[in-house]
């Protein structure tokens, strides 16, 4: 049977993602699994990362340029961690949406059509804000075509706000954020335009009944281009924060088979409650991440804790997940002790990611964490302490926050952040890479299928193997080796493992068409 990919390769594969422990920072990643840069002299914040198909990390923010005011900065990173020199200058690229004005803030980034990247946020002049929206291409420039020289900016004042960014099936970016402190949901066409063809010519604001205020902090697009938003709005009677999801059609209206009307809220206590990030699961249902505060005892100073809950494609929040639905961090805990979360993401096999920072206000102390669920939103304990990781404070700094999480291809997982230094104002940002038990996700057919066709998993004597027929099974160990390979004929092939020692190990089923990497447990 001719082999599509050579043993070698995949080999080569399971020792690069295998040899280093789940929850240890990737040692061939930067110095010690991090790496730490400036974009500008001071002051610089890292909102987001995106990972090219090249493997190279993209991440965005802003950046104090001047020592007074901020622009939007896009950095490139090689696949160790190193800036690359072909990317702007020393691997960064500076951007202004409105030139010599306070703020120029990137929020958001993702990959449209083409090798292109949009990046969304707001500018701020002390007194009224714009949104934009760049489009940039693969080597960081302006992309012409794209609005005015890159830029779709919005309308002048208003309180207007582009908090987050994702891309349709067609290509069209389409943003999140609020306009005079109400919901608001854009798309462009892809040169830049609003698109008529959604909401009131390619704006829907949403306006709720029992909303005082409302804002929009995270967007994600289905792949049948309904449209996910996640927020946070003040309810009439209560006045709290509460947070909420909601889903549209393609065409922007409210999408009423959704929860109650369109919308779910969590529901998380009975004080303050923010939804910041979503994520959408292998089986299409949403990951949403945020913190709520919780009693403290005195009522003066706040304290919150980070939680991740999952809601149901019909809008219910899934009481199975975690405890009662929802799975809660408090790293930092008693009066004034701040847990907070903006990122979650979801794997191919069903596993959970995302990171929480926290911080104390009485002692100022301050660390990050990085955690792993399973599919159930239980910790998993082969990940770190407990399903746990710290992020430490180097020296000389004086607090850490995370922003950001993405996986790569190969299961590994990439965290960003800064770090506050020197006087609390200056700021590194950083891009640390973290080893997991994922199995690598590189062109694979069918995830669901390679799951149901290994079995029992884990195993304690025998294999049983589904296929087509004609395949090529190989079990690889930890190292790369390869300790069992054999051809298949028949569509269930049995594969005795009584002479493998105990242990995690690959199992690849390949045929002409389709390619199966999956982790194997024998016990």
């Amino acid at each position: 049977m001719k082999k599509i990919f050579t043993l070698a390769f995949v080999c080569v594969l399971a020792l690069t993602c295998f040899a280093q422990d789940p929850g240890t920072f990737d040692s061939s990643f930067g110095t010690d699994g991090m790496t730490r840069f400036t974009p500008s002299t001071s002051h610089d914040y890292l909102e987001k990362i995106l990972i090219q198909e090249d493997g190279k990390i993209l991440t965005t923010g802003r950046s104090r340029y001047d020592g007074s005011n901020y622009d939007i900065y896009v950095s490139r990173q090689n696949t160790d961690g190193s800036m690359d020199a072909s990317f702007g200058t020393n691997g960064i690229r500076h951007y202004q949406a409105t030139p010599a004005i306070y703020i120029n803030a990137a929020r958001d980034i993702a990959f449209g059509n083409d090798g292109l990247i949009f990046i969304a946020g707001y500018t701020y002049d002390y007194e009224n804000n714009e949104a934009f929206v760049l489009c940039i291409d693969e080597n960081g420039f302006e992309f012409p075509y794209f609005g005015n020289e890159g830029f779709a900016i919005s309308e002048y004042g208003g309180g207007i706000v582009y908090e987050a960014l994702d891309v349709d099936n067609n290509g069209r970016p389409i943003v999140t954020g609020y306009l005079n402190d109400k919901v608001i949901v854009r798309r462009f066409d892809t040169a830049g335009q609003l698109d008529p063809t959604f909401g009131d010519n390619g704006t829907v604001q949403i306006n709720f009944d029992d909303a005082l205020y409302s804002f929009g902090y995270s967007i994600k697009v289905t792949e049948d281009n309904k449209i996910i938003v996640a927020g946070t709005r003040i309810d009439v009677q209560s006045l709290m924060l509460r947070a909420f999801v909601t889903r549209l059609e393609d065409n922007g209206t409210l999408d009423n088979t959704f929860g109650n009307y369109g919308r779910v809220d969590l529901n998380i206590g009975h004080l303050a409650e923010y939804a910041l990030n979503i994520d959408i699961d292998p089986n299409g249902n949403y990951l949403v991440a945020g913190h709520s505060e919780i009693p403290s005892q005195s009522g003066t100073l706040a304290r919150y804790e980070a939680y991740v809950t999952r809601i149901l494609t019909d809008g219910t929040i899934d009481t199975s997940f975690g405890t009662d639905g929802f799975t809660r961090f408090e790293s930092f805990s008693g009066e004034g002790c701040i847990n907070n979360s903006e990122a979650v993401v979801a794997a191919h096999d069903g596993q959970i990611f995302g990171t929480y920072y926290s911080y104390d206000n009485i002692t100022t102390d301050s660390r990050a964490y990085v955690y792993n669920l399973n599919e159930n939103g239980q910790p998993n304990e082969d990940f770190a302490e407990a399903g746990i990781l710290p992020i430490s404070l180097q020296p000389g700094d004086l607090e850490v926050r995370t922003a950001a999480a993405v996986m790569q291809n190969d299961g590994k997982l990439l965290i960003g952040g800064l770090f506050f230094n020197n006087d609390g104002w200056a700021s590194d940002v950083f891009v640390t890479r973290i080893n997991t038990n994922v199995t690598p996700n590189i062109g694979y057919n069918d995830i669901e299928a390679a799951k149901s066709s290994i079995y029992p998993n884990p195993a304690t004597s025998t294999v049983f193997v589904e296929t087509n027929g004609n395949a090529q099974v190989s079990i690889i160990d930890m190292t790369g080796r390869v300790i069992k390979e054999m051809e298949t004929t028949e569509n269930v092939t049995t594969i005795s493992v009584n002479d493998i020692n105990r242990g995690v190990y690959f199992i690849m089923v390949q045929d002409a068409n389709n390619r199966i990497v999956e982790k194997l447990v024998v016990k």
